[in-house]
């Protein structure tokens, strides 16, 4: 795996995108991760009796995908630090999500070498459906 070094980082740099096509499996596999096991996330029959067109796709999924996009951009020993995300537009099983996101701001706090990310999660319709923010923390080629 590269290592990606603070001074190797320019703000306005976007991070690649990171694509995952949802399906009602992978939420099965997410509730029992989690030990969420709402029927509104797992049960087609049950969300559209509820009045959703399909199960969908719970609120920390995106937060977990978020994290994922920066810690494989970051690599290791890169530590997310902090993570920010809402969820605007509601998912559903066949959504392709795509995280995306752009360096705002880098700068040193005493010895942690920290870079601002402004992130988000696009669905295939291109709509900005999960906004958020995060601070990642990276090595220096100084040492």
């Amino acid at each position: 795996m590269k290592r990606l070094f603070f001074e190797d980082v320019e703000v306005g740099a976007h991070i690649p995108n990171v694509v995952k096509n949802v399906d009602l499996l992978q939420l099965v596999r997410y509730a029992a991760a989690t030990w969420n096991f709402y029927l509104l996330h797992l049960d087609r029959e049950f969300a559209r009796r509820k009045g959703f067109r399909d199960a969908n796709i719970p609120a920390p999924f995106y937060g977990a995908f978020l994290a994922t996009v920066m810690t494989g951009w970051a690599g290791d020993p890169g530590r997310l630090k902090k993570l920010n995300y809402a969820v605007k537009v509601m998912g559903f099983p066949g959504d392709t999500l795509i995280g995306k996101g752009t360096v705002v701001k880098k700068y040193r706090n005493g010895d942690e070498n920290l870079v601002d990310c402004d992130i988000w999660v696009e669905n295939q319709e291109g709509v900005k459906v999960s906004p958020g923010s995060a601070t990642i923390s990276l090595p220096s080629k100084e040492g």
